[in-house]
């Protein structure tokens, strides 16, 4: 009687392999066309200004869209532009002020410069504390386009009692 346990033991162990390596086989491989993992800097124009540094206040232009790995320049819903508010935007480098992304895909960067950043989930909305806007996903890959405008040192900002 144990002989007979332990074949059908064995047999249902092989059954069960057999179940979970054709689940395996029903299961899709990932799409050939999907979201970045890794950041991906795209530089247009090198600029040839002061380079930005860590506690420094950054002046940026910036266009951000939703990465569509469909779109030509994988450019999808359009969700914000510095440009709406009708001014550029000024932010502490280096202080998790501005998503991760940005701040990593501005590493190095100089006035003048302008690159695309193609930003993962992890360095975009999913892995930060800020809000996506409306009807963004938090995991949504991005495509932010910017401008460095210029960068000012903390020490060289004008007090309010000077």
């Amino acid at each position: 009687m144990s002989d007979l346990r332990t074949t059908a033991r064995r047999i249902g162990r092989k059954a069960l392999g057999y179940t979970f390596l054709g689940l395996g086989a029903a299961i899709p491989l990932a799409p050939a066309h999907c979201a970045p993992v890794e950041l991906e800097v795209i530089e247009h124009t090198p600029g040839n200004g002061a380079e930005v540094r860590r506690g420094w206040f950054a002046t940026i232009r910036y266009t951000g869209w939703v990465y569509d790995e469909q779109a030509e320049d994988k450019k999808g819903a359009k969700f914000i532009d510095s440009d709406d508010k009708g001014r550029p935007v000024t932010f502490v480098y280096g202080y998790k002020r501005a998503l991760a992304g940005m701040e990593k895909g501005m590493e190095g960067m100089k006035v003048g410069a302008r690159r695309t950043l193609i930003i993962p989930p992890k360095l975009g909305f999913a892995g930060s504390r800020q809000h996506p806007p409306d009807g963004i996903p938090r995991d949504a890959a991005l495509v932010i386009e910017l401008e460095l405008l210029d960068v000012v040192p903390q020490a060289n900002v004008n007090r309010p009692d000077e």
